[in-house]
């Protein structure tokens, strides 16, 4: 669900008449869980999915209806259904989706003009949406939290959250039911290496959802035109490849510049930092010289799934999968 800090930024960056579609419950299986999101603008191509291509010509049909009506329409497809009539029909799909969509207002663009900032700050945002009344949500975060959610009970779960953990349902208030979802921001990854096996990485971990920076000492190799998928390129010396950068607890560093010495440098310095992921090249008799303190959890060595990869393309892709199911709370 990374994708929705870009859906915000687009939205508010457009003077265009805008749609959002969000999955809000769920019953039985679907091929995208609660929490996802769809944007339609107008006169453009739709961004995002909110199935796997069996609802979203009709949900473009509905959202064009909706355009400056300042109006929200909830929607519900079966998908269970295998007869000609079914939305469901070879969509591999046993469940009903339910769908809000959502006229984006002048208030609801300026609410998500906050969240965006919010999220640029890597800063997660929860969003409580009322389901008796739509014109009643919040967009509450610890930087911009006009309705204290965050400080009305320290043991909320969002506040416990792991980084990236998923919370996206129907849940009860009182007497009144809400759809709450936390927003995570797009997560960074930091690639220390611009040699050719860098190059993949750098392009699967751009299309699988990471702003992605790429840092080497060498200038003919950090060249935007090796990884133009990369939100930036970053040349300095060996001894400054870190002095540019600010970490935090929700980033991803992966080490690959075949040099020992300046490994061992750049371990040294990041292994005192909480990152999400610290991935390392090599075996794990050089990781065992480089690390002074093995037990660190977020550290990942050698760096990737065990999926047989031979090559950088397939090294690169068993690395992604690493990166993902850290992320999705799937490793400890």
């Amino acid at each position: 669900m990374e994708e929705i800090e870009l859906f915000i930024k687009k939205v508010i960056e457009t003077k265009k008449a805008a749609v959002i579609a969000m999955i809000i419950d769920i019953e039985g299986s679907s091929y995208r869980k609660e929490g996802a999101w769809m944007l339609f603008i107008d006169e453009e191509e739709p961004l995002g999915m909110i199935s796997g291509g069996c609802l979203e010509n009709d949900l473009h049909i509905q959202a064009k209806q909706l355009y400056c009506s300042g109006k929200t329409k909830l929607l519900t497809y079966d998908l269970s259904s295998e007869d000609d009539l079914g939305w469901g029909r070879g969509a591999g799909c046993n469940g009903i989706v339910h769908i809000l969509l959502r006229d984006v207002d002048q208030q609801f663009k300026d609410a998500l003009a906050i969240t965006y900032k919010s999220l640029s700050n890597d800063e997660p945002v929860l969003m409580i949406q009322s389901m008796k009344n739509f014109n009643q949500y919040i967009f509450s975060s610890k930087q911009h939290d006009p309705f204290e959610f965050w400080d009305q009970d320290n043991d909320a779960e969002w506040l416990a959250a792991k980084p990236f953990q998923q919370i996206a349902r129907q849940q009860k208030f009182g007497e009144h039911t809400y759809f709450i979802q936390l927003i995570w921001p797009k997560p960074h990854l930091y690639v220390i290496g611009a040699g050719i096996d860098a190059r993949p990485l750098v392009h699967f971990a751009s299309e699988s959802g990471f702003f992605v920076h790429v840092l080497d000492w060498r200038e003919k190799l950090a060249d935007l035109k090796y990884f133009p998928t990369a939100m930036s390129v970053h040349h300095s010396m060996k001894s400054s490849l870190l002095d540019e950068i600010h970490l935090s607890p929700l980033d991803s560093v992966i080490i690959m510049t075949h040099d020992f010495e300046i490994d061992r440098e750049l371990v040294k310095k990041l292994q005192t930092t909480q990152l999400l992921y610290l991935g390392l090249l090599g075996s794990k008799e050089r990781t065992a010289r480089l690390v002074e303190h093995p037990t660190k959890t977020f550290i990942r060595t050698p760096v990737g799934l065990s999926i047989g990869a031979d090559g950088p393309a397939e090294i690169a892709i068993s690395i992604i999968a690493e990166l993902i199911a850290v992320k999705r709370g799937e490793f400890p």
